[in-house]
């Protein structure tokens, strides 16, 4: 399955809430690591759609654009919205903005991983200013803490 369409099928499953379509595109091993809810492997795809996606939320859309990919690695431009359906969010319209990375095995995602501008949808939400802050501390902390930011964090 060529990627572009691979990530669209997998976010278009996500948006109508079929999480085994969305697992469909996972290798056997692979892993969603969401922004918010963290890693979850292809037999719990179904699961984190229900429980955690559609739970919290409503009437999505996602929408991939630019995907490109080396057979190896996939990355694609998105725009994620939906209503808030969390105490003090009901029905207010949550728009974000990212990136998807996927590292791909046999025309499959092995791992599926976000960057994500999640600060403009969580407002957009209702967050109070302080929620907004520990999340985007979260969010500073883990990229702080991966491997890859090491000599980041030493500096020059």
């Amino acid at each position: 399955m060529a990627f572009e369409r691979l990530i669209r099928d997998m976010a278009a499953a996500i948006a109508r809430g079929d999480g085994a379509a969305a697992a469909d595109c996972f290798c056997a091993d692979g892993v969603y690591h969401d922004v918010f809810y963290g890693a979850f492997p292809k037999a719990e795809i179904p699961r984190m759609v229900s429980e955690y996606f559609h739970r919290d939320a409503t009437n999505f859309i996602w929408d991939m654009h630019d995907p490109v990919s080396d057979g190896r690695v996939g990355y694609a431009r998105y725009v994620f919205s939906y209503d808030g359906r969390m105490p003090g969010s009901e029905g207010r319209r949550a728009i974000f903005e990212g990136v998807s990375v996927c590292t791909l095995r046999d025309g499959l995602i092995l791992a599926y991983h976000e960057v994500a501008n999640t600060a403009p949808g969580l407002q957009r939400l209702g967050f109070a200013p302080e929620r907004l802050a520990r999340v985007v501390a979260r969010q500073a902390d883990a990229l702080a803490a991966r491997d890859e930011a090491r000599h980041h964090r030493a500096g020059a």
